[in-house]
């Protein structure tokens, strides 16, 4: 008896989520409201993960993200984390390793170097209004820029700036302005240790990099986007205040055509899987391009329409009866630039086999999902990778992983869109409670 008190004793029924996008924000607030200690780790410089790009998610076209907090009327969940007493938010950190054993895990965290100290930074933008560098900025993959100083968007949680300096000069200019004194260039990454029960793995997603597929001219031809710039350009707060535009002059296109499985269903770019996401999101998108630009046209060429969520068959025909979106059944087989108007000529063969060819204002490639950047790192924590690079789980414990302690949830797992991946976060959060409470006993 006493060996089992002192036992459990030493058990941590602390939580490390890692990853702090919308199934790692949902998990870390229910198992906080649980009681639990939760620490919320993402690798980027502010949580929140992909969901600062989106105005509007399908299939009500509304944003809804409160909506998925345990205790509503909620703020929005980046604002939920950082309030929350239970939560401790690790942004700018990786995991180096993982020692122990279930319910006493030893987690070592790189936290990595700012050099602006959050605690001192007010937010007040004169670092950034007077560096000289600008740099494609992450937020909508280089649609825009930003400075060698920056902020990752406005309501970035924490609301701190950072400096990269893999693009910093070390001009001094922003030390010069910097009232708090939060610059600090010699400030280093530092290591911490953390004891945790338990941990739940939701690192999302990255997007395909479209210029694996040569034969679209992405990175050649200016007015060809990836769905994910074109995400950022229907931003509200985007440079073009939510207008499609021709990257080449500026002009609102008048024929848009959307080219489905970019980097999906693919296997000579081991891509096999269909990511589940992107007939959907590219609908969403093409509705808001025609409710933003009414005079545009907008064709999609897919292969198979797969809208298998709730309300999404329906949603697929309010686009083509409300908005007059055409859905065209044809893999696009190469995209040419028109030397003098810089339109776009796409080459498909059509439902009827013939061979045909038309001419688009902007093309937009609707990427899938791929594993997200430092998933081998991570995998040396001791669980496995499936074939295409996800975390791989059992067909009857799709919440656990190969390594015992170690939980998932989300994209990271396979790719899902926002509603499954709440849905599976919550039924993760869930298996990680009932773990330590068990492991307590």
């Amino acid at each position: 008896m006493k060996n089992r008190e002192r036992k459990n004793r030493e058990q941590s029924d602390a939580v490390l989520v890692v990853g702090a996008g919308i199934g790692g924000m949902g998990a870390a607030l229910l198992l906080a409201e649980a009681g639990f200690q939760v620490h919320l780790l993402d690798r980027a410089p502010s949580i929140g993960g992909s969901q600062p790009l989106l105005d509007r998610t399908f299939p009500t076209n509304s944003c809804g993200l409160c909506f998925m907090s345990p205790l509503p009327p909620a703020y929005c969940p980046f604002i939920e984390c950082d309030r929350h007493p239970n939560i401790h938010l690790l942004p700018y950190a990786e995991v180096e390793g993982l020692e122990g054993e279930p319910g006493r895990f030893q987690v070592t965290i790189r936290q990595k170097a700012r050099y602006v100290d959050p605690a001192r930074c007010d937010g007040c933008g004169a670092c950034a209004a007077v560096c000289p560098v600008e740099v494609p900025r992450e937020l909508g993959e280089g649609l825009e820029t930003r400075k060698a100083i920056y902020r990752p968007y406005p309501q970035a949680v924490p609301n701190a700036f950072l400096i990269d300096m893999a693009a910093c000069t070390r001009c001094g200019e922003c030390l010069e302005v910097c009232q708090p004194g939060a610059i600090d260039f010699e400030q280093e990454d530092e290591l911490r240790q953390l004891e945790v029960g338990a941990v739940l793995l939701s690192p999302g997603f990255a997007p395909f990099d479209a210029r694996a597929k040569g034969e679209f001219g992405y990175g050649l031809y200016p007015n060809v986007l990836t769905s994910f710039q074109f995400e950022r350009m229907l931003s509200l707060t985007s440079p073009s205040g939510g207008l499609p535009q021709r990257p080449s002059d500026g002009k609102t296109p008048r024929r848009i055509a959307f080219i489905q499985c970019v980097g999906s269903r693919d296997p000579a770019h081991g891509r096999g899987y269909c990511s589940s996401v992107c007939c959907m999101y590219a609908t969403k998108q093409a509705m808001l391009a025609r409710e933003r630009a009414p005079e545009s046209r907008v064709t999609v060429f897919y292969m198979d329409m797969r809208t298998f969520g709730k309300g999404f068959d329906r949603y697929l025909e309010r686009a083509e009866g409300e908005y007059g979106i055409e859905y065209r059944r044809s893999m696009v087989s190469a995209v040419k630039q028109v030397p003098d108007s810089q339109n776009l000529r796409l080459s498909y063969v059509a439902e009827d086999g013939r061979p045909r060819e038309e001419e688009f204002d902007l093309v937009v490639l609707s990427l899938g999902f791929v594993p997200p950047a430092g998933t081998d790192a991570l995998a040396r924590l001791g669980f496995d990778l499936n074939e295409h690079g996800f975390c791989h789980t059992d067909e009857f414990s799709p919440v656990e992983t190969t390594r015992p302690g170690v939980f998932v949830a989300g994209a990271f797992r396979e790719p899902k869109d926002i509603p499954d991946t709440v849905a599976e976060a919550a039924g993760a959060a869930a298996q990680v409670a009932a773990f330590l409470q068990a492991a307590v006993r």
